[in-house]
């Protein structure tokens, strides 16, 4: 197939990856099942499926679980199933077959709508001391009382240890380090328990990195590749990675690998959303691998009885309020205020006249069919830690926020929850599971914004206005206002004044140093630093 041409319609084929074991080899000649025996391994012929599935080989048998197998194409040295689904001996070693029961507890989950909902990101190595999924899940009962509707999964791919998961990953197994399969399993069902729908990042990106070997079974990566993350260390964590072939000769084979690891992952993992780098998955054809995506995951939503929901993110895309408001509390009195102030009400308001730059690959997706773009969700505002979690941000991008104010932090959250865009916390500004006293007092005012966002948001498309005076901003959408003294002194700002409106005088909803906010006679008293959310009394 030439590029520009429509990839050739998915077909129907086994539960894949499942005990029968199926590749897509379209250049082989043989392929071989191979079983590691003591001083000499068994080799089990493939055959192929046949025209209506072209370059699909499968086994006659199936194999019982705990089995261990390779894969041998044209005689060649065995190689991993590019579709393990269990890795206990690392990258290169066997594929063991997963038993895919599991005793599930969540029967009456129905799932939650995520276009507009509050995520606290989880990275699985740093939530806990342990660094598990197990150890994970122990805090979930505290991340529900934080008002969040549901947590980002940070990638739990399978990925060698030394080298990191820029020298490949596997996108259908789970890092044993963290637990595995069932240690996810776990995790969703306890998250479904305690109220918490789970979104899951794929890294596909690094899921056709050279070391490992899919170029054996076909083309399942294009010439052109991905650079390494702007500011990543040098080495094998900075290395580029081949693109995944989306729209090339052969598309077909690396299209249903991905639509068959994202289906897996909601189907049998019961995760609610997908998570999804949209440079990695750029192409040109006229049927965008995104829009083909969705239609997939919509119907399979149809058939589970529940939401499923497309996430989409990219470099740059999400973290434009976090460089707005770091800018305007590090330099409170910047000749550059007016310019502030004009990123702020595009950026972190959303003024209405401002339109969410997408990708061309998106644009065409949400355009393809109406059914896709109920399914996609993009323009995400996402907290530093959050964003540097994602396989796109840079290695150890920019000072770690705990080193901040608290003050800091709360403005912060502010910003990212009273903004429109669904927002995805992270756990430096909203510390779950932390006993401290700052760290109760940031979680109780994260919770006190998620319970004001649904009265603020529902006005996202009021004028936007945003004003100063002095030191002190004042943001305003339709009946709801933040006020921020940005210097380091406490000030007082006339709000009747700046913020003039007919629905009656304004009032303090919340805020984050409430015994030195008042407001009397339309003039409001504030802390330094220190975020007031106001609201009109007689509110639409």
């Amino acid at each position: 197939m030439e590029l520009g041409a429509p990839p050739p319609a998915p077909g129907s084929r086994d539960t894949w990856p499942g005990t029968r074991p199926l590749v897509w080899a379209p250049r082989a000649r043989t392929v071989d099942v191979v079983l590691p025996r003591p001083g000499d391994d068994e080799r089990r012929p493939m055959r192929l499926v046949g025209a209506h599935e072209p370059g699909y080989w499968r086994a006659d048998e199936e194999l019982p679980p705990g089995t261990d197998y390779l894969f041998s194409v044209d005689g060649g040295a065995p190689v991993p199933d590019p579709c393990s689904p269990l890795l206990p001996s690392g990258l290169g070693g066997p594929t063991r077959v997963l038993d895919p029961a599991f005793a599930w507890t969540d029967h009456g989950w129905a799932g939650r709508a995520l276009a507009q909902a509050v995520l606290l990101h989880v990275d699985v190595a740093t939530f806990t001391p342990a660094g598990t999924l197990d150890a994970a899940a122990e805090r979930l009962v505290a991340v529900a009382a934080s008002g969040v509707a549901g947590v980002e999964l940070s990638p739990v791919a399978a990925f060698d240890a030394v080298r990191g998961p820029a020298s490949g990953v596997r996108l259908f197994a789970v890092h044993e380090p963290y637990g595995g399969p069932r240690a996810l399993q776990r995790f969703v069902d306890a998250a479904h328990a305690a109220g918490l729908a789970v979104v899951l990042d794929l890294p596909h990106r690094w899921a056709v990195a050279d070391d490992l070997g899919l170029h054996a079974f076909g083309p399942y990566a294009v010439g052109s590749r991905i650079g390494p993350r702007t500011g990543a260390r040098p080495g094998p964590a900075g290395t580029d990675s081949p693109r995944l072939n989306l729209d090339g000769s052969g598309s077909r084979g690396p299209r249903d690998f991905l639509v068959a690891d994202a289906e897996r992952w909601l189907r049998d993992f019961h995760v609610d959303g997908l998570l999804l780098d949209v440079e990695a998955l750029v192409d040109r054809s006229p049927v965008p691998f995104l829009g083909e995506l969705a239609e997939r995951v919509h119907a399979l939503g149809e058939r589970l009885g529940r939401p499923l929901t497309l996430l989409t993110d990219g470099p740059g895309r999400s973290d434009r309020l976090t460089s707005v408001v770091h800018g305007i509390l590090a330099a409170p009195g910047d000749d550059d205020r007016a310019q502030d102030l004009r990123r702020l009400a595009q950026h972190v308001f959303g003024a209405n006249d401002a339109q969410p730059w997408r990708p061309p690959s998106l644009r065409r997706a949400r355009r393809a069919t109406q059914r896709a773009a109920s399914v996609l969700v993009g323009d995400l505002t996402r907290l530093p830690a959050a964003a540097r979690a994602v396989p796109w941000s840079p290695s150890g991008c920019g000072p770690a926020t705990s080193a901040r104010s608290e003050d800091e932090r709360a403005c912060l959250l502010t910003f990212a929850l009273l903004a429109g865009t669904p927002p995805v916390l992270d756990t430096e500004h909203v510390p779950v599971g932390q006993d401290d006293a700052a760290s109760r007092r940031l979680v109780a005012w994260a919770r006190t914004l998620i319970g004001l966002r649904p009265e603020v948001t529902a006005e996202v498309d009021a004028p936007v206005e945003v004003h100063s005076d002095g030191e002190v901003m004042l943001g305003r959408r339709g009946s709801a206002a933040v006020a921020l003294a940005t210097g380091h002194a406490d000030a007082v700002v006339d709000v009747e004044r700046l913020l003039a409106t007919d629905r009656g005088p304004w009032q303090v909803a919340a805020a984050w140093d409430p015994d030195q906010a008042r407001l009397d006679g339309g003039r409001l008293a504030l802390a330094a630093r220190s975020p007031v959310v106001l609201r009109a009394a007689g509110r639409a």
